[in-house]
């Protein structure tokens, strides 16, 4: 009997050796546990990048709307944007690169479509800023959900100086219209005091009437290829 219980505590000593043996864990048996993957779907594209691609494509445009805003504008009365397709190239290959830019910067024949579609919409209104909205998320986002996440977000690029003749025809159609037809300083000076408008671009019309004929000459449309 004595050599029985001998023969079983060797035994139990023998297998809580083996389990030290087997399941100690040190660094190098450590195996980390696979992480749960976050709720919900990532975004196709990050707001942050989605907003600095409008604003950069915005001072594109802005920088040749001169010669862009004709081509547009016609695009959008007759539905049809081979006209505004090629003046887009057109610049695009005659000025200098910008960086970090949109797709539809690089290549705007393969989102001729996204275009027209948002041209039609009534959605463009004659406005840079709109179509940059619409246009900066392609191709990861529908031109739609571009410019809805644009709209949201309200960018503080300001407007640049060759889009103030488009800008003002649109936004303050009479005073444009007034300041036109004036010769002098003077003149200029007059038509911008029957406005007491907050626009930043209007303010700074007002600060610089010896500037404001200059200013909005070098908006006045241009053929795309010049």
């Amino acid at each position: 009997m004595s050599q029985i219980l001998e023969q079983l505590s060797d035994l139990r000593a023998r297998v809580a050796k083996l389990e030290m043996e087997v399941f100690t864990v040190n660094s190098d048996n450590i195996v980390s546990q696979p992480r749960k993957p976050n709720k919900g779907r990532k975004p196709r594209l990050p707001k942050e990048t989605l907003l600095n691609r409008r604003d950069n494509l915005t001072a594109w445009l802005e920088k040749n709307w001169p010669r862009l805003s004709v081509a547009m504008r016609r695009a959008e009365k007759s539905g049809k944007t081979p006209e505004a397709i090629a003046a887009l190239v057109a610049i695009e290959k005659n000025t200098s690169y910008s960086p970090y830019q949109t797709k539809f910067y690089e290549s705007p024949t393969e989102f001729e479509m996204a275009l027209a579609s948002f041209l039609k919409s009534g959605r463009f209104h004659g406005n840079p800023k709109n179509l940059a909205a619409a246009m900066a998320g392609l191709p990861e986002l529908s031109w739609k959900r571009s410019f809805d996440n644009c709209i949201a977000h309200t960018s503080n690029t300001g407007v640049a100086l060759p889009a103030y003749r488009d800008y003002v025809r649109r936004k303050f159609p009479d005073r444009f219209r007034e300041l036109e037809k004036a010769k002098t300083e003077s003149d200029v000076r007059i038509v911008l005091a029957r406005s007491r408008s907050s626009d930043p671009v209007f303010q700074r019309l007002k600060a610089n009437p010896d500037k404001v004929k200059e200013w909005l000459e070098a908006g006045r449309p241009k053929p795309a290829g010049r």
